[in-house]
């Protein structure tokens, strides 16, 4: 490795990703996650910047001592250090798949995808939220792997939980119990695809709980269905929610949901039983032509005796949209993970995890926009950033009141106003707020002034 590299006196410190045994290594790799995590791009060519810094990169990547896994627990703790005195936080956790169609030679390495003849992995990540504010912290893990070629071709009923992919809902949920261990209590929040009884079996204790859409209409000790115990509950009330639009399926749109909520007990096989609670929310406001309206049912282990806290369950359950705007900010229009030119799935692996990490980093922006919650600038940038923060808010900031930062200095929300004017978002509050994207576009255009910056000093 580079001694020039080793000795350039750029602090890292922050960025550390793990040890790995070397100390060498642990700081190219603290690099590495540095450059990701200010010039926001997967090439490897211009993380380096320069010749011996691009195979430094590389060759931390290829090293048989540096594991996902390792780099996932190793973000995991500084999420942990950032839950200190939090009474709650979400873990909202999904699987995003990563395609290349058009690199079948270069990830000939790969295992099979959803799609057809295409190769690539899958990213699986647990992001830790505020459940006060909704502030994104970080991550509690991040699992990754390729399939095998040979794994669709066992009988799904003849594999026990621990031989199908669905055990990462539970092994995730495990992550966030062992790792994020500084806040009182943990929801677990996750789609259809973790609806399996043996998540509810084995996760739930004294400060875990689960938040969990239903995708099974399940026979309950009482012998009738979840549906058919719906069917004769009375609605107890309705709550209005701000529908995200899904590009080809759905525009964006305010939607009232009628509000049921019932103790039930689960059972499976072998007649075990499971107290838990059920929400059920339902769309009753008119709905576009051609959609269909939202129909919930929430299964939770949170005690739920009153609309008040339905409603909450349901609030906490909407926020599961954040882990689908961090996937967007990895993908084609933010990071471009997909236009990775790695060969090497380890690689890929660890590259994909980092990535996640560095797509929280632009939510926090987002979810820091309007000032909602207290988190100062420092949490993102350093003292030199800042410097530069206040030069650029100067000239983005016009005449009017309508035209200024209207956050307190050196906020995370007054920070997050300056990458959205300089991502391309006009200032006005009358305007669609500034989303993932806007702010990733604004970060990059912050990175190159903040470097003409330091080049004249």
């Amino acid at each position: 490795m580079s001694l020039a590299l080793l000795r350039s006196g750029e602090d890292v410190s922050a960025f550390a990703i793990g040890t790995f045994g070397d100390t060498r290594l642990a700081r190219v790799g603290a690099l590495f996650f540095k450059r990701l995590f200010e010039k926001l791009t997967i090439c490897i060519k211009s993380l380096g910047g320069d010749r011996a810094t691009e195979v430094a990169f590389n060759r931390f990547l290829s090293n048989e001592n540096v594991e996902p896994k390792l780099v996932s627990d190793e973000l995991a703790k500084k999420t942990n250090e950032s839950c200190l005195g939090k009474s709650h936080v979400l873990c909202l956790q999904d699987t995003v798949q990563l395609t290349y169609p058009t690199q079948p030679f270069k990830k000939d390495n790969f295992g099979p995808t959803g799609d057809a003849d295409t190769k690539g992995l899958f990213v699986h990540p647990g992001v830790i939220v505020d459940a006060s504010n909704r502030d994104v912290i970080g991550t509690s893990g991040v699992i990754t792997w390729c399939r095998d070629e040979q794994s669709g071709n066992k009988a799904k009923k003849s594999r026990t939980i621990e031989e199908k992919e669905s055990i990462r809902w539970i092994a995730n949920a495990f992550s966030a119990k062992q790792n994020i261990t500084n806040a009182d209590m943990i929801t677990v929040i996750g789609d259809r695809e973790s609806d399996i009884f043996e998540i509810f079996e084995r996760v739930p204790d004294k400060r875990t709980h689960l938040i969990v859409r239903a995708s099974h209409d399940r026979v309950l000790n009482t012998d009738e269905k979840i549906s058919e115990l719906l069917a004769n509950t009375k609605a107890m009330g309705t709550h209005e929610i701000e529908l995200p639009s899904i590009t080809g399926k759905r525009k964006a749109r305010k939607a009232t949901l009628a509000i049921k909520y019932t103790p039930i007990s689960l059972r499976n096989h072998e007649e075990e039983s499971l107290n838990i609670f059920c929400v059920s929310a339902l769309e009753i406001s008119s709905v576009p032509k051609g959609e269909t309206p939202i129909s919930w049912i929430l299964l939770t282990t949170h005690s739920v005796h009153s609309l008040k806290t339905a409603i909450q369950i349901l609030i906490w359950y909407t926020w599961r949209w954040i882990i689908e705007q961090i996937f967007r900010t990895m993908k084609n229009k933010g990071l471009k993970i997909e236009d990775s030119q790695i060969e090497d799935p380890k690689k890929l692996q660890i590259l994909s995890t980092l990535c996640v990490a560095t797509a929280i980093k632009v939510m926090s922006l987002v979810e820091s926009r309007d000032g909602k919650n207290d988190r100062v600038a420092t949490d993102l940038f350093s003292k030199n950033e800042l410097i530069v923060f206040l030069l650029i808010c100067k000239k983005l900031e016009g005449k009017t009141k309508k035209q200024k930062n209207p956050y307190a200095k050196n906020s995370m929300a007054w920070a997050s106003w300056v990458i959205a004017r300089l991502g391309g978002w006009n200032g006005y509050s009358s305007e669609s707020p500034p989303g993932p994207i806007v702010m990733l576009r604004g970060l990059q255009k912050f990175e190159l002034q903040h470097e003409g910056w330091l080049l004249a000093q």
